[in-house]
């Protein structure tokens, strides 16, 4: 939205609340359409009675549609306060933090920093149309964007744990990651947790290995392989020393790392019966390339396409518009934000990496910006990631299926 936009929606506002948040308590400061301070520094506690307080305050300076509230996004803990203000019919602004701390010293021209100066710094931006618009999620949306969120961590969690299990590995068994295609192959996990590193050194148990490992796989490696993983781990070169508390901590990470993975397949789960009752999620899911979770990220980031009006508001809010900082005759060069949810970013990215390797379209587009238009390659993996995102919201809006030919068109237009 842009200055003037914004400034349309402040007319017929007479009053601006500005509330800087804390974790047990905030603090309000109302300022007047002139700009005057009619209160300031008014404590409210972070609970029901607080909340009730705060409304009871408002409600006296004006309807919901003549007071509008600004808050400084503090962590999780202004979402209580803002989901009870958006149900009451009230207006939520977000101010950037940063915004207000470059702003503190022009008002007093002092470097004084304290709650009640905050939230007077808050309704004053609140008032001179500097601010962003509060996404509060509900019903599927809210719960894809927890799911997600979820997700990645149980994502780096698991990394986690691998990382530490290799490490443990490199120092008493370093053959054993180059057996398996990755350490946490199904095979690779269920041998580690049968024998440990003790049983798979020792060479009385030698043929049962085999064995196992022929059956774990389902026969996908043969005997002869297995025969030839075998014989790298009985002559290993790992330390001896240690062996029984490194034992030890294998099984506690293979414990952790066991935990994650269900967890991350019920949130995966979860996540697919959410989508399935989303009606945008179907439309997303015709494009190719584009899977459940990368669906879910999406739709839990943004909420429903509906509350954008163009693909570029959808662009600022990934944090994928361009910008450019040029001065007299020396002219920048462009780059993407960043500026923006970046999880929602990470997403888009690896589904456009995805499309790249197998939709044909996206691969010809791909192959057409790097070798006709001679685009660096990072260039145009972002080219992709921004068309990605705009078919994206061209389907949503338009209720349609993904048309290869849309991506075609750019490479005929081109």
């Amino acid at each position: 939205m842009n200055y003037n936009k914004k400034m349309e929606e402040m007319k017929g506002v007479k009053v601006f609340a500005g509330v800087d948040v804390g974790k047990e308590k905030h603090f309000m400061s109302l300022i007047g359409e002139d700009g005057l301070v009619k209160n300031t520094g008014i404590c409210i506690s972070n609970s029901l009675e607080g909340f009730e307080k705060m409304v009871g305050m408002l409600k006296s300076t004006g309807t919901e549609k003549e007071v509008v509230v600004g808050m400084e996004p503090t962590g999780h803990y202004w979402k209580a306060l803002g989901y009870y203000l958006k149900e009451k019919g009230y207006m939520i602004y977000l101010v950037n933090p940063y915004h207000v701390k470059l702003s503190k010293e022009m008002r007093d021209n002092s470097q004084r920093k304290t709650d009640k100066k905050d939230s007077e710094l808050i309704a004053h931006l609140v008032r001179e149309g500097k601010f962003l618009n509060s996404r509060l999620l509900d019903g599927n949306y809210e719960e894809l964007r927890r799911l997600t969120t979820a997700r990645e961590r149980m994502v780096q969690e698991i990394v986690r744990c691998r990382i530490r299990l290799i490490s443990i590995l490199d120092e008493y068994l370093p053959e054993y990651e180059r057996c398996f295609c990755k350490i946490t192959a199904k095979t690779s996990l269920k041998l580690l947790n049968k024998y440990g590193i003790k049983g798979l050194r020792e060479k009385s148990v030698a043929l049962e290995v085999v064995k196992d490992i022929v059956l774990f796989s389902r026969h996908k490696i043969p005997k002869e392989r297995a025969l030839e993983i075998l014989g790298k781990l009985e002559n290993t070169i790992g330390l001896k020393e240690g062996l029984t508390g490194a034992e030890i901590e294998l099984k506690i990470w293979l414990e952790e790392l066991e935990g994650y993975l269900n967890k991350l397949s019920n949130i995966e789960k979860e996540i697919k019966k959410v989508l399935d009752s989303t009606e945008e999620a179907k439309y997303l899911l015709s494009i190719k390339g584009v899977g459940y979770i990368t669906a879910a990220i999406v739709l839990g980031q943004t909420g429903s396409f509906r509350s954008f009006n163009n693909a570029k508001q959808l662009e600022k809010f990934a944090g994928l518009d361009l910008v450019e900082r040029s001065s007299g005759k020396r002219v920048g060069g462009k780059r993407i934000s960043k500026r923006g949810r970046k999880l929602l970013r990470h997403g888009l990215y690896r589904v456009a990496i995805v499309a790249i390797a197998r939709c044909k379209e996206f691969k010809a587009l791909y192959e057409y910006k790097v070798n006709i238009l001679k685009k660096n390659k990072m260039i145009a993996v972002t080219d992709i990631t921004v068309k990605m995102l705009r078919i994206m919201f061209a389907v949503v809006k338009n209720k349609t299926m993904y048309d290869g030919n849309l991506v075609l068109k750019a490479i005929a237009y081109s």
